[in-house]
Protein backbone atom coordinates (compact mmCIF):
# COMPACT_ATOMS: atom_id res chain seq x y z
CA UNK A 1 0.00 0.00 0.00
CA UNK A 2 1.23 3.27 -0.92
CA UNK A 3 1.25 5.84 1.60
CA UNK A 4 1.12 9.41 1.56
CA UNK A 5 2.17 12.50 4.01
CA UNK A 6 -1.10 14.23 5.76
CA UNK A 7 -1.71 16.92 8.49
CA UNK A 8 -3.87 15.80 10.98
CA UNK A 9 -5.30 17.62 14.28
CA UNK A 10 -4.39 15.26 17.10
CA UNK A 11 -6.80 16.82 19.58
CA UNK A 12 -4.66 18.52 21.87
CA UNK A 13 -4.52 21.58 20.27
CA UNK A 14 -1.54 20.42 18.19
CA UNK A 15 -1.51 18.82 14.21
CA UNK A 16 1.15 16.50 13.51
CA UNK A 17 2.49 15.70 10.14
CA UNK A 18 1.07 11.73 9.71
CA UNK A 19 1.26 9.11 7.20
CA UNK A 20 -1.98 7.82 5.62
CA UNK A 21 -2.86 5.63 2.62
CA UNK A 22 -2.71 7.43 -0.81
CA UNK A 23 -6.37 7.75 -1.80
CA UNK A 24 -8.00 5.55 -4.58
CA UNK A 25 -9.77 7.14 -7.26
CA UNK A 26 -12.84 5.59 -9.16
CA UNK A 27 -14.32 5.71 -12.64
CA UNK A 28 -15.60 9.16 -12.14
CA UNK A 29 -12.67 10.37 -10.41
CA UNK A 30 -9.27 12.11 -10.59
CA UNK A 31 -6.00 11.89 -8.61
CA UNK A 32 -4.55 14.96 -7.81
CA UNK A 33 -1.41 15.71 -6.53
CA UNK A 34 -1.92 18.42 -4.14
CA UNK A 35 0.74 21.16 -4.46
CA UNK A 36 -0.23 24.11 -1.80
CA UNK A 37 -3.45 24.14 0.89
CA UNK A 38 -4.80 27.08 2.97
CA UNK A 39 -4.96 26.93 6.35
CA UNK A 40 -8.42 28.22 7.27
CA UNK A 41 -8.48 30.52 10.43
CA UNK A 42 -12.10 29.26 11.13
CA UNK A 43 -13.04 25.97 10.26
CA UNK A 44 -9.55 24.59 10.69
CA UNK A 45 -8.55 26.20 13.88
CA UNK A 46 -11.47 25.45 15.77
CA UNK A 47 -11.39 21.55 14.17
CA UNK A 48 -7.61 22.02 15.91
CA UNK A 49 -8.60 23.53 18.80
CA UNK A 50 -12.32 23.20 19.77
CA UNK A 51 -13.55 19.38 18.70
CA UNK A 52 -16.47 20.71 16.96
CA UNK A 53 -17.39 23.05 14.38
CA UNK A 54 -21.03 24.41 14.34
CA UNK A 55 -23.25 20.58 13.37
CA UNK A 56 -19.97 18.61 12.92
CA UNK A 57 -18.04 16.60 15.80
CA UNK A 58 -15.10 15.89 15.41
CA UNK A 59 -13.12 12.49 16.18
CA UNK A 60 -9.59 12.42 16.49
CA UNK A 61 -6.94 12.06 15.49
CA UNK A 62 -8.71 13.72 12.07
CA UNK A 63 -7.42 14.98 8.64
CA UNK A 64 -8.03 18.35 7.72
CA UNK A 65 -7.59 21.08 4.86
CA UNK A 66 -10.05 22.28 2.21
CA UNK A 67 -8.11 25.35 0.69
CA UNK A 68 -6.04 22.86 -1.36
CA UNK A 69 -4.90 23.49 -5.10
CA UNK A 70 -3.63 20.90 -6.90
CA UNK A 71 -2.59 18.74 -10.96
CA UNK A 72 -4.12 15.89 -12.01
CA UNK A 73 -1.73 13.01 -12.49
CA UNK A 74 -4.42 10.22 -13.44
CA UNK A 75 -7.75 10.01 -14.46
CA UNK A 76 -10.92 6.98 -14.35
CA UNK A 77 -12.31 5.50 -17.24
CA UNK A 78 -15.06 7.72 -17.57
CA UNK A 79 -13.80 10.88 -16.75
CA UNK A 80 -13.99 13.22 -20.03
CA UNK A 81 -13.83 16.78 -18.92
CA UNK A 82 -10.78 16.78 -16.93
CA UNK A 83 -7.40 15.24 -18.25
CA UNK A 84 -3.80 14.97 -16.07
CA UNK A 85 -1.60 18.12 -16.69
CA UNK A 86 -4.91 20.05 -15.36
CA UNK A 87 -4.25 22.75 -12.86
CA UNK A 88 -7.43 22.39 -10.43
CA UNK A 89 -8.80 23.99 -6.82
CA UNK A 90 -10.59 22.21 -4.17
CA UNK A 91 -9.57 18.85 -4.35
CA UNK A 92 -11.04 16.55 -1.41
CA UNK A 93 -9.45 13.97 0.91
CA UNK A 94 -11.28 10.98 0.32
CA UNK A 95 -8.75 8.88 2.01
CA UNK A 96 -9.28 5.29 3.30
CA UNK A 97 -7.11 6.23 6.57
CA UNK A 98 -7.86 3.63 9.22
CA UNK A 99 -7.80 5.69 12.63
CA UNK A 100 -8.33 8.78 11.14
CA UNK A 101 -11.49 11.04 11.22
CA UNK A 102 -11.39 13.18 7.74
CA UNK A 103 -12.48 16.60 8.25
CA UNK A 104 -12.26 17.19 4.42
CA UNK A 105 -8.62 16.23 4.39
CA UNK A 106 -6.92 18.39 1.46
CA UNK A 107 -4.35 18.85 3.40
CA UNK A 108 -1.99 16.04 2.25
CA UNK A 109 0.27 15.03 -0.54
CA UNK A 110 -2.82 13.35 -3.03
CA UNK A 111 -6.38 13.91 -2.97
CA UNK A 112 -9.50 13.30 -5.70
CA UNK A 113 -11.68 14.98 -7.75
CA UNK A 114 -14.37 14.25 -9.80
CA UNK A 115 -15.85 14.86 -13.57
CA UNK A 116 -18.95 15.71 -11.86
CA UNK A 117 -20.49 17.10 -15.31
CA UNK A 118 -19.90 13.53 -16.81
CA UNK A 119 -21.78 12.06 -13.90
CA UNK A 120 -24.65 14.10 -14.28
CA UNK A 121 -24.88 13.50 -18.17
CA UNK A 122 -24.45 9.26 -17.44
CA UNK A 123 -27.23 9.55 -14.64
CA UNK A 124 -24.79 8.77 -11.67
CA UNK A 125 -24.35 12.15 -9.82
CA UNK A 126 -27.74 11.36 -8.23
CA UNK A 127 -26.45 8.25 -6.51
CA UNK A 128 -23.44 10.06 -4.97
CA UNK A 129 -23.37 11.17 -1.09
CA UNK A 130 -21.56 13.86 -1.59
CA UNK A 131 -22.61 14.87 -4.99
CA UNK A 132 -26.44 14.38 -5.59
CA UNK A 133 -27.53 18.26 -5.12
CA UNK A 134 -24.89 19.61 -7.14
CA UNK A 135 -24.89 20.69 -10.54
CA UNK A 136 -22.79 21.42 -12.90
CA UNK A 137 -22.00 24.82 -11.59
CA UNK A 138 -21.06 23.47 -8.46
CA UNK A 139 -18.45 21.72 -10.43
CA UNK A 140 -15.35 21.22 -7.95
CA UNK A 141 -12.62 20.98 -10.15
CA UNK A 142 -12.24 24.59 -11.44
CA UNK A 143 -9.18 25.13 -12.90
CA UNK A 144 -7.04 27.53 -12.46
CA UNK A 145 -5.68 30.33 -14.74
CA UNK A 146 -2.47 30.25 -16.58
CA UNK A 147 0.67 31.40 -15.25
CA UNK A 148 -1.10 32.13 -11.94
CA UNK A 149 0.92 30.81 -8.70
CA UNK A 150 -0.12 27.73 -6.65
CA UNK A 151 -0.23 30.14 -3.37
CA UNK A 152 -2.27 32.64 -5.06
CA UNK A 153 -4.57 30.25 -6.18
CA UNK A 154 -5.55 28.81 -2.97
CA UNK A 155 -7.38 32.45 -2.14
CA UNK A 156 -9.74 31.98 -5.35
CA UNK A 157 -11.46 29.85 -2.68
CA UNK A 158 -11.87 32.11 -0.25
CA UNK A 159 -12.84 34.41 -1.98
CA UNK A 160 -15.50 32.78 -3.80
CA UNK A 161 -17.11 31.86 -0.42
CA UNK A 162 -17.04 35.69 0.72
CA UNK A 163 -18.94 36.64 -3.10
CA UNK A 164 -21.65 33.60 -2.50
CA UNK A 165 -21.91 34.70 1.01
CA UNK A 166 -22.56 38.12 0.08
CA UNK A 167 -25.03 37.46 -2.79
CA UNK A 168 -27.08 34.75 -0.27
CA UNK A 169 -27.27 37.74 2.57
CA UNK A 170 -28.64 40.01 0.07
CA UNK A 171 -25.65 42.76 -0.63
CA UNK A 172 -26.09 44.36 -3.68
CA UNK A 173 -26.08 48.39 -5.22
CA UNK A 174 -26.82 50.55 -2.51
CA UNK A 175 -26.43 48.31 0.36
CA UNK A 176 -25.08 49.82 3.68
CA UNK A 177 -23.16 46.78 5.13
CA UNK A 178 -21.60 46.56 9.04
CA UNK A 179 -18.71 43.44 8.86
CA UNK A 180 -17.40 42.16 12.24
CA UNK A 181 -13.94 41.23 11.40
CA UNK A 182 -10.80 42.44 10.45
CA UNK A 183 -8.78 39.47 9.26
CA UNK A 184 -8.39 37.99 5.66
CA UNK A 185 -12.09 36.83 5.23
CA UNK A 186 -13.30 40.43 6.17
CA UNK A 187 -11.16 42.14 4.14
CA UNK A 188 -12.80 40.38 1.36
CA UNK A 189 -15.64 40.76 2.21
CA UNK A 190 -15.26 44.31 2.17
CA UNK A 191 -13.84 44.23 -1.01
CA UNK A 192 -16.12 42.36 -2.74
CA UNK A 193 -19.05 44.56 -1.15
CA UNK A 194 -17.73 47.48 -2.45
CA UNK A 195 -17.56 45.58 -6.25
CA UNK A 196 -20.97 44.90 -5.74
CA UNK A 197 -22.18 48.34 -5.28
CA UNK A 198 -22.80 48.70 -1.72
CA UNK A 199 -23.49 52.17 -0.43
CA UNK A 200 -21.66 52.04 2.47
CA UNK A 201 -18.83 49.04 3.91
CA UNK A 202 -18.15 49.45 7.88
CA UNK A 203 -15.47 47.35 9.36
CA UNK A 204 -15.38 46.39 13.51
CA UNK A 205 -12.36 44.85 14.52
CA UNK A 206 -9.87 44.38 17.14
CA UNK A 207 -6.51 45.48 15.20
CA UNK A 208 -5.32 48.65 13.83
CA UNK A 209 -2.95 47.46 11.61
CA UNK A 210 -5.61 45.28 10.01
CA UNK A 211 -8.24 47.82 9.94
CA UNK A 212 -5.81 49.93 8.13
CA UNK A 213 -5.50 47.29 5.75
CA UNK A 214 -9.23 47.25 5.16
CA UNK A 215 -9.30 50.88 4.91
CA UNK A 216 -6.42 51.55 2.13
CA UNK A 217 -7.01 48.12 0.09
CA UNK A 218 -11.00 47.99 0.12
CA UNK A 219 -11.42 51.40 0.42
CA UNK A 220 -13.79 50.83 3.17
CA UNK A 221 -16.02 54.11 4.54
CA UNK A 222 -15.28 53.59 8.06
CA UNK A 223 -13.33 51.12 10.53
CA UNK A 224 -14.13 50.82 14.24
CA UNK A 225 -11.64 49.26 16.74
CA UNK A 226 -14.20 48.11 19.36
CA UNK A 227 -10.51 47.57 21.73
CA UNK A 228 -10.36 51.15 22.24
CA UNK A 229 -13.38 52.86 20.89
CA UNK A 230 -17.61 52.29 21.65
CA UNK A 231 -19.27 50.89 18.56
CA UNK A 232 -22.00 52.46 18.87
CA UNK A 233 -21.01 55.93 19.74
CA UNK A 234 -18.35 55.82 16.67
CA UNK A 235 -21.58 54.84 14.24
CA UNK A 236 -23.17 58.18 15.38
CA UNK A 237 -26.61 56.56 14.88
CA UNK A 238 -25.81 54.98 11.82
CA UNK A 239 -28.33 52.28 10.37
CA UNK A 240 -27.50 49.07 8.29
CA UNK A 241 -29.23 47.03 5.91
CA UNK A 242 -27.13 43.73 6.89
CA UNK A 243 -24.38 42.87 9.11
CA UNK A 244 -21.81 40.22 8.55
CA UNK A 245 -20.63 38.46 11.42
CA UNK A 246 -17.25 36.91 9.81
CA UNK A 247 -16.23 35.88 13.32
CA UNK A 248 -18.67 33.52 14.61
CA UNK A 249 -20.09 34.80 17.46
CA UNK A 250 -23.41 34.89 19.36
CA UNK A 251 -22.44 38.05 20.47
CA UNK A 252 -21.93 39.62 17.92
CA UNK A 253 -25.09 38.41 16.39
CA UNK A 254 -27.08 40.02 19.15
CA UNK A 255 -24.88 43.46 18.82
CA UNK A 256 -25.03 43.52 15.12
CA UNK A 257 -29.09 43.27 15.14
CA UNK A 258 -29.09 46.27 17.31
CA UNK A 259 -27.52 48.79 14.78
CA UNK A 260 -30.26 47.18 11.75
CA UNK A 261 -32.99 48.92 9.80
CA UNK A 262 -36.43 47.23 10.29
CA UNK A 263 -36.39 44.56 8.25
CA UNK A 264 -32.89 44.01 8.31
CA UNK A 265 -30.42 40.74 8.51
CA UNK A 266 -27.15 39.72 10.30
CA UNK A 267 -25.71 37.10 7.99
CA UNK A 268 -23.64 34.45 10.33
CA UNK A 269 -20.38 33.66 8.06
CA UNK A 270 -18.21 33.03 10.90
CA UNK A 271 -18.21 29.31 11.81
CA UNK A 272 -20.23 29.18 15.01
CA UNK A 273 -18.81 26.46 17.47
CA UNK A 274 -20.60 23.87 20.07
CA UNK A 275 -20.91 24.54 23.23
CA UNK A 276 -20.91 28.71 22.47
CA UNK A 277 -23.89 29.15 19.92
CA UNK A 278 -26.72 30.15 21.67
CA UNK A 279 -28.74 32.80 20.77
CA UNK A 280 -31.34 35.00 23.37
CA UNK A 281 -34.14 35.81 20.82
CA UNK A 282 -36.01 38.10 23.09
CA UNK A 283 -32.61 40.22 22.95
CA UNK A 284 -32.81 41.10 19.38
CA UNK A 285 -34.69 43.87 17.72
CA UNK A 286 -38.17 43.10 16.49
CA UNK A 287 -38.32 42.72 12.92
CA UNK A 288 -35.02 41.35 11.84
CA UNK A 289 -33.62 38.08 10.34
CA UNK A 290 -30.76 35.75 11.29
CA UNK A 291 -29.50 33.88 8.34
CA UNK A 292 -26.94 31.03 8.55
CA UNK A 293 -24.19 30.53 6.62
CA UNK A 294 -21.51 28.48 8.51
CA UNK A 295 -20.66 26.18 5.52
CA UNK A 296 -20.72 28.23 2.24
CA UNK A 297 -23.74 27.98 -0.30
CA UNK A 298 -22.76 27.61 -4.24
CA UNK A 299 -19.54 29.28 -3.85
CA UNK A 300 -18.24 27.44 -6.72
CA UNK A 301 -20.73 28.87 -9.01
CA UNK A 302 -18.80 32.62 -8.38
CA UNK A 303 -15.59 30.82 -9.82
CA UNK A 304 -16.02 33.07 -12.88
CA UNK A 305 -16.78 36.13 -11.26
CA UNK A 306 -13.99 36.11 -8.88
CA UNK A 307 -11.55 35.39 -11.83
CA UNK A 308 -12.88 38.40 -13.55
CA UNK A 309 -12.09 40.42 -10.12
CA UNK A 310 -8.35 39.17 -9.98
CA UNK A 311 -7.82 39.99 -13.87
CA UNK A 312 -9.29 43.29 -13.87
CA UNK A 313 -6.85 44.19 -10.77
CA UNK A 314 -10.04 44.79 -8.78
CA UNK A 315 -8.74 42.38 -5.96
CA UNK A 316 -5.36 40.97 -5.65
CA UNK A 317 -4.82 37.23 -4.23
CA UNK A 318 -1.35 38.07 -2.28
CA UNK A 319 -3.52 41.06 -0.22
CA UNK A 320 -5.15 38.16 1.89
CA UNK A 321 -2.42 35.87 2.70
CA UNK A 322 1.07 36.92 4.59
CA UNK A 323 3.24 33.43 5.37
CA UNK A 324 4.20 30.78 2.67
CA UNK A 325 5.78 27.61 5.08
CA UNK A 326 6.44 24.25 3.46
CA UNK A 327 4.07 21.92 5.02
CA UNK A 328 6.87 20.25 7.58
CA UNK A 329 6.14 23.74 9.39
CA UNK A 330 2.72 22.91 9.93
CA UNK A 331 2.49 23.40 13.60
CA UNK A 332 4.30 26.65 13.07
CA UNK A 333 1.94 27.71 10.49
CA UNK A 334 -0.64 26.85 13.25
CA UNK A 335 1.11 28.58 16.50
CA UNK A 336 1.61 32.22 14.13
CA UNK A 337 -2.04 32.13 13.07
CA UNK A 338 -2.56 32.11 17.28
CA UNK A 339 -0.87 34.39 17.96
CA UNK A 340 -1.46 37.10 15.25
CA UNK A 341 1.92 36.81 13.59
CA UNK A 342 0.53 35.77 10.92
CA UNK A 343 -2.63 36.95 8.49
CA UNK A 344 -3.23 34.00 6.84
CA UNK A 345 -0.78 31.05 6.22
CA UNK A 346 -0.92 28.91 3.28
CA UNK A 347 1.53 25.56 3.10
CA UNK A 348 3.42 24.47 0.30
CA UNK A 349 3.34 20.71 -0.34
CA UNK A 350 6.64 20.11 -2.75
Amino acid sequence: MEMMKAVAAMGDGTVKLVDVPKPDYGPYECLVRVTACGLCSSTDLKIISNGSVAQQKVEYPALIGHEGVGVIEAVGEKVRNLKAGDRIICPVGFVNAPGYHITWGGMNRYAVTHDIRAMIEDGVAANHPLLANMTEEDYLGKPIPNGMSDTDAVMILTLKENYSALKNFGVTKGTRLLIFGDGAVALGLACIAKYLGAATVVNVGHHDERLARIRELAHADQTINSHTEEMEQALAGQKFDIVVDAVGSPEIIQQGAKVLVPGGRVGVYGVLKQGHSTIDLLALPNNVAVQILNWPYHEHREHEAVLSMIRDGVIDPKWFYSHVLPIEDAQKGVDMIRSREAYKVIFTME
